[in-house]
């Protein structure tokens, strides 16, 4: 026997959460996600401060008063960065889960989607109107992961058990089950393959907010240094950022590394190798020194430390060139580009063009930020849209047949 929801929510991390609780109380509400615990992608975000967003993102007040709305206070940085009051990541996803406590929602987890099969799909706002008098929308389909067997009630009242119904009525789906980036958090882009059956295009996916690799001098391992770095695509910079630079074993990271990565771009259909070698990674270690002056120097040695100084000659500290091999991999990346292509969903309501009920959110979309709370804004803002269009069409159905019974009774 199949459960019955208004909406199904497949995806229990940020923009999942975050439409839960923006959706109109009086809808019954389920969620799916393939973690034991919602929201655990939020708990390792900001190095475990969790980075909600950015004073430079347009909309970060509606963050901002979401949280404050759910008893979450925050805090900015010097940049603008705006985390929790507390500092701790834990008390984001807690105040997420709370948010929900009385509503009545239905937790299944830890489970995956297998499928999303519209029954019929409605395009009208005269049918969207009097939806649910004729059936619901979509059939989803879910197998339990191996987990703990049924969760306390008491810390997610109504989740499913072991043994429940594998399958799921909605009249409405929000699809948000973030990217391909940290698999270990559930993350291994399941979404596009749903995105795919229900008619959608995905562009290709490649891991951003990481590392980059690049052959150094071992010696180097270890060492952090100030600088300025540009991204060479065939020779010509496309990118530029400040910052302290990490040298590893497995090449450059930090944050102004990490950013650069939102610019190498794989070709669709293009293999790795040829992608790669036309990008550069060129780091100036002396930003506030001139060219001339550095160059007259006999070593590197009192600019950068020792080590640096014994691989980097004084004429190559400001334009030290390094081919990129590539970038790290998918287990290190902190989010997704490319995704299911924006020209295919409303950007006002998240709903898609081509499936209409079905609604998107968050990571799964091709959007893409840089690193400093740009992404989780995404996922906030796009679950709120999503949720808001949704409670706003319930809200009118609510009224139209208030009416038609008015009119009944005086007849």
């Amino acid at each position: 026997m199949s459960q019955k929801v208004d909406v199904c929510i497949i995806g229990a991390g940020a923009a999942g959460l975050a439409a839960a609780n923006a959706l109109d109380p009086r809808l019954r509400i389920c969620l799916i996600d393939k973690n034991e615990i919602p929201g655990r992608k939020i708990l390792a975000a900001g190095g475990g401060r969790c980075n909600l967003t950015n004073a430079a993102c347009s909309r970060h007040q509606e963050t901002l008063d979401f949280f404050r709305g759910l008893g979450l206070e925050t805090a900015a940085d010097e940049e603008g960065r705006y985390y929790p009051y507390s500092g701790c990541a834990v008390d984001v996803a807690e105040a997420l889960v709370n948010g929900l406590a009385g509503r009545d929602v239905c937790w299944i987890l830890p489970a995956e989607v297998i499928s999303v099969d519209p029954e019929h799909a409605k395009a009208t706002e005269a049918q969207d109107q009097t939806e649910g008098e004729d059936g619901p929308c979509f059939r989803v389909s879910w197998v339990r992961r191996s987990g703990k067997k049924g969760l306390p009630e008491d810390i997610l009242p109504g989740a499913a058990p072991f043994g429940s119904e594998s399958e799921v009525i909605a009249d409405r789906v929000i699809l948000c089950t973030g990217g391909k980036a940290a698999p270990v958090f559930g993350t291994t882009g399941d979404g596009y393959r749903l995105a795919r059956s229900l008619g959608h295009g995905v562009s290709r996916v490649y891991p951003i907010l990481t590392g980059i690799r690049c052959l150094l001098p071992k010696q180097l391992a270890g060492i952090r240094a100030r600088g300025i770095v540009r991204l060479l695509e065939d020779g010509v910079c496309i990118a530029k950022e400040t910052g302290q630079i990490q040298f590893t074993p497995e090449g450059l990271s930090g944050i102004c590394i990490f950013d650069l990565t939102l610019h190498i771009r794989l070709r669709e259909g293009e293999k790795p190798a040829d992608g790669f070698a036309r990008y550069q990674v060129e780091v100036d270690l002396a930003p506030d020194f001139a060219a001339e002056e550095v160059v007259r120097r006999a070593s590197s040695f009192g600019i950068v430390t020792r080590k640096l100084a014994e691989a980097v000659p004084p004429e190559k500290l400001k334009c030290w060139r390094l081919p990129v091999e590539r970038v790290w991999g998918w287990d290190k990346a902190q989010c997704t580009a490319g995704g299911v292509e924006r020209e295919q969903i409303n950007p006002e309501t998240m709903e898609s063009l081509l499936c209409p009920g079905l609604f998107f959110a968050g990571e799964l979309l091709d959007r893409q930020g840089p690193c400093g709370g740009y992404n989780l804004q995404n996922a906030w803002e796009t679950g709120l849209r999503a949720a808001r269009e949704i409670s706003r069409r319930t809200a009118d159905s609510c009224r139209c047949m208030s009416g038609a019974g008015k009119q009944t009774t005086e007849r």
